[in-house]
């Protein structure tokens, strides 16, 4: 969890995120921090009067990158504005993560004594990606919430208080009010005195604040190593043929008497011609880490309108990520003297494994939030009923965009002939009517002899054959081959029901009072689909 740190700290403060917003590119900002940064640009800038010239029209207009300068450091800075001849030139400021950051502005002059100032604009640079916008009347009103992000930042800090707890407590740990560095233990008051006494050899023991330990524990040097095969001898050489150092008892004695040898202060000072290489590895490895961790935080979330909000935004970081280590922008460089090898197979898989909601095998339940009021939920909602003659549209928690995903329901109760319609919608389908009478949702729907394909309210291929109690209907969503099939009781029901499928989807059920359905999820693809597919 803590390599997911940096994903939660603001880029300009250094801290977590405080009422973070949105910035139009994708990243995100306190709101304090924006207001910290904004930059005044001349009235001839504003989105008004580039709508009143004709110009481009957009909620957020983009200055040209030659109206600003960037200035370009050792350190990644933040952009200053030039080429205005009212663009503040009072020095740039630094955030603790190295972005320049503008200080408040003086206040002004009394007003006998200074011209009425020209209007201006507020302008924004997102000190990552150094895109530039001018900001319309709304001002940073206009950028959206990040209370999904927020929500990531208060799960973390929680666990990362619940872990500084006492190591000794027998039962439930309580909080810890101390570290001790020599003996590397965090202990709460009580445990402190009677298992840590101020006297004797511990009385010289430094104890520090647990959140200082745990710093320490992180920033602690290492114990200088000592050979494996004689303990009493620290390493003092380097083995060129084995690659690994050595301690002279190795090289009197050893299976490495006859290899050649360096000195091993002269080996580490030559190895550090790959420092850099190794330092940009180990940092894009530490990011990449990063931000899966967060984006299994997000997947976690409840609310679709937050997750949907920066699904897009992360979906595209994922893949830029995927292309920086699919491209070998990170293959390590090589000496006569020393190879590194970076092992990034396992981190390569996991990137191709987080899809989000394009997983092959998917658990979901159904979702309360987007159903119709109508709809009566149980069995931690995987069971759904309705308490109306009319037909009600529920869907799952889950939509997918991409993969082969499968999903079974089991009638639990069936009277007086419903016509209960089972496949995938769109998030905004009419949730009072039933599944497929509109153009958001694609569907088969049943009674008890035969069963209809409809989308858009338009019937296609009637197949015999009906459901009852106890029947089982498979949808079958391949998102590959872009289709929807259905089956009852694991026989394919015609054939495949729809075709040219893109987008987002979300399993779908319309039902009335008269039938209740129980949704079964993590199942693997049936064998007819599945031999199907094998075939070339």
């Amino acid at each position: 969890m803590e390599e997911m740190e940096e994903e939660l700290k603001c880029p300009v403060c250094g801290s977590f995120y405080r009422e973070p917003i949105i910035l139009p590119c994708s990243h995100n900002l306190c709101q304090a921090c924006a207001r910290n940064i904004l930059v005044q640009t001349p009235e001839s800038e504003s989105p008004q009067s580039r709508r009143a010239s004709g110009s481009a029209v957009s909620d957020y207009d983009y200055l040209d990158l030659d109206k600003m300068s960037l200035y370009s450091e050792a350190d990644s800075g933040y952009g200053s504005y030039g080429g205005f001849a009212s663009a503040p030139t009072t020095p740039c400021q630094k955030s603790p993560n190295g972005v320049r950051v503008f200080p408040p502005a003086a206040p002004p002059p009394p007003a006998a004594l200074a011209p009425p100032p020209p209007p201006r604009n507020a302008c924004l640079t997102c000190p990552q990606c150094h895109r530039s916008l001018v900001l319309d009347e709304r001002g940073l009103r206009g950028f959206p919430r990040n209370r999904l992000l927020e929500g990531v930042i208060d799960r973390y800090q929680q666990g990362r208080a619940a872990a500084l707890r006492c190591q000794l407590c027998e039962k439930a740990p309580k909080e810890a009010a101390v570290m001790c560095e020599q003996c590397d233990v965090f202990y709460c008051d009580p445990c402190r005195l009677r298992c840590h006494p101020p006297r004797g050899p511990l009385a010289k023991h430094r104890l520090v604040p647990p959140a200082q330990g745990r710093v320490s524990r992180r920033l602690s040097p290492r114990k200088i190593s000592t050979c494996t095969d004689h303990e009493l001898e620290n390493h003092s050489m380097y083995c060129v043929q084995c690659k690994s150092p050595v301690c002279y008892q190795c090289l009197e004695e050893g299976k490495h008497s006859s290899h050649e040898v360096k000195a091993l202060g002269a080996m580490w000072k030559l190895h550090k011609v790959v420092r850099d290489q190794i330092s940009h590895c180990t940092v894009k490895l530490r990011q990449t880490t990063g931000l899966m961790e967060y984006c299994l935080e997000v997947i976690k979330e409840n609310d679709p309108s937050g997750f949907l909000q920066i699904s897009d935004a992360l979906i595209r970081r994922v893949h830029l990520t995927e292309d920086q280590w699919g491209k070998g922008t990170l293959t390590p460089r090589m000496t006569t003297d020393f190879d590194l090898n970076l092992d990034n197979a396992p981190l390569l898989q996991s990137i191709h494994q987080l899809d989000f909601v394009q997983m092959k095998v998917a658990w979901f339940s159904f979702d309360p939030a987007s159903a119709h009021a109508d709809i009566i939920f149980s069995n931690d909602n995987l069971t759904v009923t309705c308490n109306s003659y009319d037909d009600r549209v529920v869907l799952g928690k889950t939509g997918f965009s991409k993969g082969l995903h499968y999903w079974e329901l089991s009638i639990d109760r069936y009277d007086n002939h419903p016509d209960p319609a089972f496949g995938v919608a769109r998030i905004d389908v009419l949730k009072d009517a039933m599944l497929g009478k509109d153009d958001k949702a694609w569907a088969m729907y049943v009674d008890n002899n035969r069963s209809w394909f409809m989308h858009n309210n338009s019937h296609t291929n009637r197949t015999e054959g009906g459901i009852t109690k106890g029947a089982t209907v498979g949808v079958l969503l391949d998102l590959t081959r872009r289709t929807l099939t259905f089956s009852i009781n694991e026989d394919q029901q015609g054939p495949v029901a729809f075709e040219n499928l893109e987008g987002l989807f979300f399993p779908a059920v319309s039902l009335n009072r008269n039938v209740q359905v129980t949704l079964h999820t993590g199942l693997p693809v049936p064998e007819f689909y599945a031999s199907r597919s094998a075939m070339p």
